[in-house]
């Protein structure tokens, strides 16, 4: 996951979902220090109206099917003039 800012752009690599009371808490890196975020019932629901009510994210979750089949497609190593 990227993280965008004022601050830079930072890579998120998410590891671990976990619930805490009454937040979801997602745990992972950011470079070599361990971060975690956390997001209320509130957040989470807010995230569900954006994404359940936005035709961008369906054709988007469309797309992911036959990735989750198929999985990644290789690289064959072979360079390619594009």
């Amino acid at each position: 996951m990227k993280i965008e800012s004022a601050a830079g752009e930072f890579e998120f690599d998410i590891e671990t979902l976990k619930v805490a009371g009454n937040d979801v808490v997602v745990v992972g890196k950011m470079g070599v220090w361990e971060a975690e975020t956390s997001m209320s019932r509130d957040d989470v629901l807010k995230m569900l109206r954006l994404t359940i009510g936005n035709p961008a994210f369906w054709r988007f979750s469309l797309r992911l099917i036959p990735y989750a089949v198929f999985g990644r497609k290789r690289n064959t190593g072979s360079a390619t003039n594009e």
